[in-house]
């Protein structure tokens, strides 16, 4: 493992230069996470930033009846915890868990401050990104309280694949495996809801699903898919 090529390939530091990166390294920890373990849960101190190395995260949040709502998905060369870091309170304000066998690195607060202090570029980054976590957030808590299901699956399949594609023969494909019950819970909806809507997205020839992963075969079809009342199609 690379921790200099990790770090540059992140939205934080992908400005700065090699020697930049290792001014960080003697604060930078390596850490391994099994399937199912939790990083942190909601309400924990937030000491760390968290750059996900290898392997795939989710952000979640989980009701007093076990019923669980996924947020966001961290897979390799991401990063996450800046809510928490960065707030008043430095508390979690949502779990966090290995969703597959992970490597990941970990910055502390105040080493991460004073290399930003130096480094004006990494601090306008980390603004940029804390704005991005927060538009994302008041989108998602709009689109579960004013969108039908099939145009919550197709705008979150869009900014997934926006985000997380990768250009195949076979269409942009989402780079890491998406289950249809992690959908299910990142749209705040019934599994067989999402299922219905996916059947809809699958039987029009806008979307397909291989191996876990989903494609986008007709980019146009999902964005309308996502902007209508229904499935739009």
């Amino acid at each position: 493992m690379d921790p200099t090529g990790i770090l540059r390939q992140t939205p934080i530091f992908r400005d700065l230069s090699v020697q930049d990166i290792a001014e960080l390294l003697p604060d930078v920890r390596r850490h391994t996470y099994g399937r199912g373990r939790s990083l942190w849960f909601e309400g924990d101190r937030a000491d760390d930033l968290v750059i996900v190395a290898e392997g795939q995260l989710k952000a979640h949040r989980v009701s007093v009846d076990g019923r669980e709502v996924i947020m966001a998905v961290f897979p390799a060369v991401s990063m996450t915890g800046e809510v928490g870091l960065f707030h008043p309170r430095g508390t979690r304000w949502l779990g966090l868990t290995a969703m597959t066998a992970s490597t990941c690195l970990l910055i502390r607060r105040a080493p991460l401050l004073a290399f930003m202090s130096r480094h004006p570029a990494a601090m306008q980054r980390m603004l940029e990104q804390l704005s991005i976590t927060a538009v994302r957030a008041a989108y998602l808590f709009s689109d579960v309280a004013f969108g039908r299901i099939g145009k919550r699956v197709a705008g979150l399949l869009l900014s997934l694949l926006d985000e997380y594609g990768e250009v195949t023969p076979d269409g942009v494909r989402l780079r890491f495996r998406l289950s249809q019950g992690e959908l299910a819970a990142h749209v705040a909806a019934t599994r067989e809801n999402v299922n219905r809507a996916l059947s809809t997205l699958i039987g029009a020839g806008v979307i397909s699903q291989r191996d876990g992963h989903f494609y986008i075969r007709d980019r146009t079809a999902l964005e309308r898919a996502a902007q209508t009342t229904d499935a739009g199609l």
